[in-house]
């Protein structure tokens, strides 16, 4: 028997025992007629108890025994009243029996059996709770029943469009309950298992109201919410106070960290509304116990997985040989941000991989994404339709759009899309990640991927962020001879600054160990080691990350501190360094000032102690600090320094330059730049133009002065601007965009030279003549007598990247950083690397930093805590 049940039965009894009070009544006041009307009620009531007993635990029980002894006494009872006798004793004995049957209802049907309803709604997303229902459907004293609930689309504004029923696309072994004939205000099941985070809050679909979170709380004793995704270490926080945590009684997260994210969330959650403990106690009902998502990638295994005969003629030979499978996710979110460019991306990438025939794509679109384009994009969604069409027609690849997610994980041999929850469950399987790049236009195995650009009149030298190649650019062909590369266990992103000084150049270390040196004259590489200094604990955790630019100043280099607790002063006659520290005191009193101290690990305040881009005024380095709204002058020929606050406390500037008497300071976030004279200490705040969009992170990358004109080069903003320093107007700046499309591009690193300056996207470099107002856009090329060596570097950068990397997100390969077709080689070749199992493994054990049970075994936890029911008479919610 359920303990909902046992209940009802214990509710039924407990009213027997008031219609023994009402029989007292009327036997005091002598009113027969009603009495024995009532004796009769009582029988036909005790025959339907015992009824409902039977029909749930069979007969033979002694509850219903007792009950028919009792029934008996109400008969005979009837008759003496009729006969006129005194019926006070037989009150007195049918009191007895009700108590004996209240007593034995406790003892022989305590509950011994629950009832889980799993309320799915979309049958891709029935991995989210699969796990759970198989340890329910195979324990015995557990009737599990999945009931595969309706949703509708939203259509453009709101309204309800086409209902959708997905129960007959489960699984074959799943036995489905129709949603009609699963009455759940009857049955009320014990726990309620669901999925669905949103209500009515969701532009994209809506389960049907029968079904919102709010209504299923009071028709169980536990409602259960398990998310439909997974992340790889965070959650956005609008998941956290969404319907289905707040109403659930349990909400299970994959990992402990995000536990703590949404205990967080919902504790501000519950401060700003006023509403401390309306939805349960936050601590006790969010648990982290993995996902059951994780579950069913790790117990799917490639040789039991049914592969459909036209999949198979695109994935084998005539030869009997087989292609790899590259699993290729697009996402709603991409979706929804991209518009146009995620159809132009389609179609790059439908174009590259039908030139090969070493591979074969299996696209996997998110299954929303029609309804997403119908709803949220529809003067796009007939131009996709076409794309889905061609892709069909023109057997460019396999199209999956089936419910089962995992036959595609485990057939794949490598996935390549979006960033997203199937990034999380694809790690742990092991094999090799690329995450996709729709912003910009896609590299190719010839494009040199500048980090560094130097010009020293004869050549461009132009070291690279993949692989840390080093090139040489004929200016008159854009041919680059690859030169070699850095010795370093490192792969990528080594160094972000160079100069060069008596034909050499030095490379300021950023993940690198070393200063790097290359001497033109003997075409050697050297290293120059500096003291090993112990990081500063109040800064992020992360890479070495020591200096982020390098000046020279007369025979001096100076290495500007990112992370390094130092700016170290080189003299390149003598040999000698000198570490210049005495700053750092108050540098970091001023980080425990900043209003983000108490979560410097939750911010990116402390990401560095110097932002990139200081620049030279006479013999002065103009530094702007990362935590704090200050400006540090450094001396180079005095080793000394000053500090100026510019704004208020909370203000974080990035790109500083001078117009020989005002300082311009772009704010690292907002949409305003900054008019600071130093001698006065004068501060204007110049709102930027309406047409300016936000970016998530730094607007722009640097801060140049030149021609009158302050320029303000994109980052993550929309547009390049130019301010007129006459009359503080602004101007877009169309000299900074991109001749094809005529709009801004996002640049990482920006170089100016006298009056050139360069400026460098993944794959090109825009040169620009500030005193001519001319521009140019350059696309580097890798000769072809360097182009299997630079194959080769490339090869060995991506091997090597996976065994250096210290977490997760540091294994996947990023397409801002290396070309489709390099990664499809990789894959390729993956099998047959000596090291390539090392690398699975690695991976596999890394995916235990985001999940929790992550050796299959979360469904179990999860059934294990659901099944612990509320006791009855101890705040259940019946």
């Amino acid at each position: 028997m359920r303990k909902f049940q046992h209940e009802k039965v214990l509710e039924l009894v407990k009213t027997l025992n008031e219609a023994h009070r009402e029989l007292m009544r009327l036997h005091v006041e002598r009113n027969n007629k009603l009495f024995v009307g009532l004796l009769a009620d009582c029988q036909e009531f005790a025959v339907q108890i015992g009824n409902y007993v039977e029909g749930i635990e069979g007969e033979g029980t002694a509850t219903v025994a007792l009950l028919e002894e009792y029934c008996d006494t109400l008969y005979f009872t009837s008759i003496e009243t009729h006969d006129g006798s005194d019926n006070a004793s037989a009150i007195k004995r049918l009191r007895e029996q009700l108590g004996k049957i209240e007593d034995k209802v406790k003892s022989e049907l305590m509950p011994n059996k629950i009832e889980i309803a799993f309320l799915p709604y979309k049958a891709s997303m029935w991995d989210s709770c699969e796990s759970v229902w198989l340890e329910a459907k195979d324990d015995p004293q557990c009737d599990a029943y999945v009931v595969p609930i309706p949703y509708y689309d939203r259509m453009p504004g709101g309204t309800l469009g086409h209902m959708h029923y997905e129960g007959n696309q489960f699984p074959d072994y799943v036995p489905i309950v129709n949603w009609q004939s699963y009455n759940i205000e009857e049955r009320r099941p014990d726990v309620i298992v669901t999925i669905n985070p949103y209500d009515d809050n969701n532009l994209v679909t809506m389960v049907h109201p029968n079904y919102f979170n709010k209504r299923l709380k009071d028709l169980t004793e536990q409602l259960v919410y398990i998310p439909y995704f997974v992340s790889m270490d965070k959650v956005e926080e609008h998941f956290c106070t969404c319907a289905g945590v707040l109403f659930a009684d349990r909400v299970i997260v994959q990992s402990d960290k995000i536990r703590d994210t949404y205990i967080r969330v919902l504790k501000q959650f519950e401060q700003a509304n006023r509403c401390i403990g309306r939805f349960g106690n936050v601590e006790e009902k969010i648990v982290a116990l993995g996902s059951p998502k994780f579950d069913k990638v790790v117990n799917t295994k490639r040789e039991y997985c049914v592969v459909p005969d036209e999949w198979r003629k695109l994935i084998e030979r005539t030869d009997g040989t087989s292609r790899k499978v590259v699993l290729y996710n697009t996402s709603l979110a991409v979706l929804l941000e991209g518009g146009e460019k995620v159809l132009n991306k389609l179609r790059n990438v439908f174009d590259r991989v039908e030139q090969r025939d070493d591979v074969v794509l299996l696209w996997r679109p998110h299954p929303l994404s029609q309804s997403t384009y119908q709803s949220m994009r529809p003067q796009l969604r007939e131009e996709y339709e076409r794309f889905v069409q061609q892709y069909k027609q023109r057997q460019i690849g396999i199209y999956d759009d089936t419910a089962d997610l995992h036959r595609a994980i485990a057939i794949s041999d490598a996935y390549y899309g979006d960033m997203g929850s199937l990034v999380s469950l694809y790690a742990c399987t092991g094999k090799p990640i690329m995450v996709q790049w729709i912003d910009h236009l896609p590299l190719t195995d010839k494009s040199v991927r500048a980090s560094i650009i130097l010009d020293d009149d004869q050549y461009w030298w132009v070291s690279v962020y993949d692989f840390n190649g080093l090139f040489r650019v004929d200016k008159h062909t854009m041919i680059a001879e690859y030169m070699g590369s850095f010795e370093e266990e490192n792969t990528q992103f080594l160094y972000l600054d160079a100069v060069e000084q008596d034909r050499k150049f030095y490379f300021a270390p950023f993940n690198a160990d070393h200063i790097a040196i290359y001497d033109k004259e003997k075409s050697i590489f050297e290293q120059l080691s500096f003291q090993n200094k112990e990081k500063l604990n109040w800064l992020r955790p992360g890479e070495n990350e020591y200096f982020n630019r390098v000046i020279r100043y007369k025979r001096y280099l100076f290495f500007v501190a990112h992370m390094y607790p130092a700016i170290i002063c080189y003299d390149t006659t003598s040999g000698e360094m000198t570490y210049c520290s005495d700053w750092l005191g108050h540098v970091e009193h001023a980080a425990k000032r900043s209003p983000h101290w108490l979560n410097w690990d939750q911010t990116n305040d402390f990401d560095g102690l110097f932002c990139p881009g200081g620049f030279v005024v006479g013999s002065e380095i103009v530094l702007s600090l990362y935590m704090s709204n200050e400006l540090m002058f450094f001396d180079m020929e005095t080793l000394t320094y000053q500090f100026y606050k510019v704004g208020k406390q909370d203000e974080r500037f990035f790109g500083v330059c001078y117009d020989g008497e005002h300082y311009w300071l772009a704010a690292r976030k907002g949409n305003y730049i900054v008019k600071w004279k130093r001698e006065t200490q004068s501060y204007a705040k110049i709102e930027f133009p309406e047409y300016v969009i936000d970016g998530n992170a730094v607007n722009y990358q640097a801060v140049i002065y030149a021609g009158g004109f302050v320029w303000l080069i994109p980052h993550e903003a929309s547009t390049a601007l130019k301010i007129d320093i006459s009359n503080n107007s602004f101007h877009k700046a169309s000299e900074l965009d991109l001749p094809e499309t005529g709009k801004s591009i996002a640049y990482f690193n920006v170089k100016q030279f006298g009056d050139t300056v360069y400026a460098l996207t993944r794959n090109r470099v825009l040169q620009w003549d500030t005193r001519k107002h001319q521009h140019k856009l350059h696309q580097f090329s890798i000769s072809n007598q360097n182009a299997r060596s630079v194959m080769r570097a490339r090869m060995a950068a991506l091997r090597k990247q996976p065994m250096q990397s210290k977490n997760l997100m540091e294994l996947l390969h990023n397409e801002a950083r290396i070309s489709l077709d390099t990664f499809l080689d990789y894959v390729v070749q993956f099998n047959h690397l000596p090291f390539a199992l090392l690398q699975s493994d690695k991976q596999i054990q890394m995916c235990s930093q985001i999940a929790n049970n992550m050796d299959g075994t979360s469904g179990r936890a999860i059934y294990e805590l659901s099944k612990q029911l509320p006791q009855a008479g101890g705040g259940g919610k019946r």
